[in-house]
C-alpha cells in the first residue's frame, strides 16, 4: 500500500464540495441563505443556460469588509456560530462554514460587497480589490465544473437546471415574505414576488402552477408547547394527482420529511378523492433546541426532537379546519362555515321541486344508501356543458366520524349469498335482486363502471370499488403469504419503542412482525396481493409513529391502493361484471374511507331533465 500522506488542499477542497454543490440549484441554495442571513429586504437572481455558464445573485443586505472577503471562502469560515452550543440553537440559514469554500473550489467565483471584490478561481484566491457595488453583495458564479469534466457530465440540460433553480427560489421566496424576490432568465423576468405577508405570497405561489384555482383557500392555525403551525391550503376541490405542492418548512427552512407529508395526506383522506393531493403549505415554529439540521450539508434533512407532538398536532388541525374553518375568498366577502357544507341531508329543508333550466349548476346526489327512499333523495340537477362550474370537481362531503364508521362496516361479516341492490323500493317495482335486476352496461372513460337497475342508473368507482374488495380481503387475511426468508430491517429509537407498542395493528393486515433485538424486526407475513411491494411497506413502518388511526389508513393506502385496478385502466367485461358482482354483494358501497363510490341518476329525474313525460 502506499504510505498515507496529506490531501492537497485543492483536491480536498474539491471532495468536500460534492456533498455541498451537486448542481446549479445547489448553488443558488446556499447563496440565498447567506443572503437573507444578511438582513437584504430585496434579492435578484439572473440565469444563463440554467446556472451553468453564470448564476448571479445580489441583496440589498449589510455586505462584507474587506477583511470579512478575505476569509469568506476559507473552509469552515462563518460568522454564523462562535461556540458548539450555538449548534443547537440556531436561528441563521447558514452555519457550517462549507458553502462559499465549496462552491469556489469548483467554478469561477466573484464577489462584490461594500466596495471591495474579491475572485477565486477553482480554489485559487486573488488578493482584495476595489469593487463596483458599494452596498449590499453580488455574488457571481460562473462556467460550473468547468475544470472536473467528471462532475460536468452529471449536469442536466439547461432548460432542466434552470427549472430546478426555479424550484428553489420559490421555496426560498415562500419562507420569507419580507422579502422582494425576483428571477431573471436569460435577462428576461421570470418571477416577481414583492414583500407581503404569508397568506398571499403563498397563494402567489400556489398560482404559479396552472392547475390552481385562487378563488379559496383556507388558512389554518395551530399553538402548542413550544410549537406554532400556519398553514395555506387550497379548497378541498382543488387538487392534485401527485404530492408535489406540499411544502413543509420548518423555522423558515425548507426540509423534507416522509411522516410530516403522511399526516398532511391521511388528515386529507377523507375530504379529497382517493390518489389526490392538496395544495398544502405548512410552516412549523418550533423551538430551535428541539431541531437539530445538521444532518447532511444540504440541509433538507432534519431531527425533531418532537416529531410524535408535531405529527398529532397537524392530524388535529387540519381535520378541525376542514369541520370548523371558514374559507378566505379573495374578495373579502362574508365566507360560508365549512362545518354548514358537512351537515346531515336530513336536517336541512328540503329545496323546492322546480324544473331545471339549462344552465342550472352542478349538483351532486347524496350517497347510496340502503335506508333512502326516492322521495328523501334530492333532486339531482345537471348544468349544461357552457356551465364554468361544470368542469370543476366537486368538493366531497366530510364525514368527522367516517373512520368509526368504516369500522363499524367492516367488522360485519360478508355473507355469501347475494345480496339485495341497495336501491329504494317503490310501489311499482320489487327490490332488485343480483341475479336479475341489474344490468352491467359498459365503462365510462375508462374509469366508471356503468350498471343499470329498474329505476336507477348507477356509475360506480372501479378504483374505490376494488380497494374496498382487498381490503375485506386483507381484513379477513384470506391471502396471507409467509415469507421464506424474513424481511429484517433497522428503526430509529422512536419507531423501536412505537412497534413494541402497537405491532399488533399491523397483524390485522397480515403483517407479522417480530423484535430481535433492541433496533432490529423482522417481518414474516405479508398480504399476498403485495408480495413485490415489501421495500416500501418496511420503509412505512420505519417511519411511522403517529397514532394508531393514522398507521391503519396509511398502511392501507400502501396495500390497497398499490394492488387496485387504477382509474384510466381499461377493463375486459368478464372482470367488470365480477367487480360489479361484488359491489352488489356488499352491505354498503362505501370504500374504506367510509366515502361513497356510487354516482346515481334515479330514472325519474333523467326523463325530467330531458324534457321527456315518465
Amino acid at each position: 500500500m502506499a504510505s498515507i500522506r496529506e490531501l492537497d488542499p485543492i483536491v480536498a477542497s474539491r471532495i468536500a464540495a460534492g456533498e455541498v454543490v451537486e448542481r446549479p440549484a445547489s448553488v443558488l441554495r446556499e447563496l440565498l441563505d447567506n443572503a437573507i442571513d444578511a438582513k437584504a429586504t430585496k434579492i435578484s437572481v439572473y440565469l444563463e443556460q440554467g446556472g451553468i455558464r453564470n448564476l448571479t445573485v445580489i441583496d440589498n443586505g449589510c455586505g462584507m469588509s474587506a477583511e470579512d472577503l478575505v476569509l469568506a471562502c476559507k473552509s469552515h469560515a462563518t460568522s454564523k456560530v462562535r461556540t458548539l452550543e450555538d449548534l443547537f440553537n440556531l436561528k441563521t440559514l447558514g452555519f457550517r462554514g462549507e458553502a462559499l469554500s465549496s462552491i469556489a473550489a469548483c467554478s469561477l467565483l466573484t464577489i462584490n460587497s461594500n466596495g471591495n471584490r474579491i475572485v477565486i478561481d477553482n480554489g485559487v484566491q486573488s488578493p482584495v480589490m476595489p469593487g463596483s457595488v458599494t452596498s449590499g453583495t453580488s455574488v457571481s458564479m460562473e462556467f460550473l465544473f468547468e475544470n472536473i469534466p467528471a462532475r460536468k457530465l452529471f449536469l442536466k440540460r439547461p432548460q432542466s437546471e434552470a427549472t430546478e433553480c426555479r424550484k428553489t427560489f420559490i421555496e426560498k421566496a415562500l419562507g420569507f415574505e419580507d422579502i422582494e424576490f425576483l428571477l431573471f432568465v436569460e435577462g428576461e423576468l421570470k418571477l416577481h414576488f414583492e414583500r407581503s405577508d404569508k397568506k398571499e405570497r403563498a397563494v402567489k405561489v400556489m398560482a404559479t402552477d396552472k392547475a390552481f384555482m385562487p378563488a379559496q383557500v383556507l388558512q389554518m392555525t395551530y399553538k402548542g408547547e413550544n410549537l406554532a403551525l400556519y398553514a395555506i391550503s387550497s379548497d378541498p376541490s382543488c387538487y392534485r394527482r401527485d404530492r408535489t405542492q406540499i411544502r413543509l418548512f420548518v423555522n423558515n427552512r425548507v426540509i423534507d420529511s416522509y411522516q410530516l407529508v403522511q399526516a398532511i395526506t391521511s388528515a386529507y383522506s377523507a375530504a379529497i378523492p382517493g390518489g389526490a393531493f392538496p395544495y398544502f403549505y405548512l410552516f412549523i415554529e418550533d423551538n430551535p433546541s428541539l431541531v437539530d439540521f445538521n444532518i447532511h450539508p444540504a440541509k433538507r434533512e432534519c431531527k425533531l426532537r418532537n416529531q410524535s407532538q408535531i405529527y398529532g398536532s397537524i392530524t388535529t388541525m387540519i381535520r378541525q379546519a376542514l369541520v370548523n374553518k371558514t374559507y378566505d375568498t379573495d374578495d373579502r366577502r362574508e365566507a360560508e362555515p365549512m362545518s354548514s357544507l358537512f351537515e346531515e341531508p336530513q336536517k336541512q329543508e328540503k329545496p323546492q321541486q322546480t324544473k331545471p333550466s339549462a344552465l342550472s349548476s352542478t349538483t351532486m346526489p347524496e350517497p347510496h344508501k340502503a335506508s333512502e327512499t326516492a322521495a328523501e333523495r334530492p333532486p339531482v340537477a345537471y348544468g349544461s356543458q357552457h356551465s364554468s362550474q361544470a368542469a370543476k370537481p366537486s368538493a366531497k362531503p366530510f364525514d368527522p366520524s367516517w373512520f368509526e364508521n368504516a369500522k363499524a362496516i367492516m367488522k360485519k361479516e360478508p355473507t355469501p349469498s347475494a345480496k339485495p341492490v341497495s336501491t329504494p323500493k317503490t310501489p311499482e317495482v320489487e327490490t332488485p335482486t343480483v341475479a336479475s335486476e341489474y344490468t352491467y352496461i359498459g365503462q365510462v372513460f375508462n374509469t366508471f363502471l356503468m350498471v343499470q337497475t329498474p329505476t336507477e342508473l348507477l356509475f360506480i368507482d372501479q378504483h374505490a370499488l376494488h380497494e374496498r374488495i382487498l381490503y375485506d380481503e386483507i381484513r379477513a387475511q384470506r391471502d396471507v403469504q409467509r415469507l421464506i426468508v424474513p424481511y429484517e430491517f433497522e428503526v430509529e429509537r422512536s419507531v423501536d419503542d412505537y412497534l413494541q407498542q402497537n405491532s399488533m395493528l399491523y397483524a390485522d393486515f397480515g403483517i407479522e412482525l417480530t423484535r430481535k433485538e433492541p433496533l432490529l424486526w423482522e417481518m414474516a407475513s405479508m398480504p399476498a396481493t403485495v408480495r413485490k411491494n415489501e421495500k416500501e411497506i418496511v420503509s412505512y413502518i420505519q417511519n411511522m409513529t403517529g397514532d394508531i388511526e393514522s398507521a391503519q389508513k396509511g398502511l392501507f393506502a400502501i396495500i390497497a391502493c398499490h394492488a387496485a385496478i387504477k382509474a384510466g385502466d381499461e377493463l375486459d367485461s368478464v372482470t367488470a361484471k365480477a367487480l360489479v358482482k361484488k359491489a352488489f354483494e356488499l352491505d354498503r358501497m362505501v370504500c374504506p374511507h367510509g366515502r361513497s363510490f356510487t354516482y346515481i341518476i334515479s330514472k325519474e329525474q333523467l326523463y325530467k331533465d330531458v324534457g321527456r313525460i315518465v
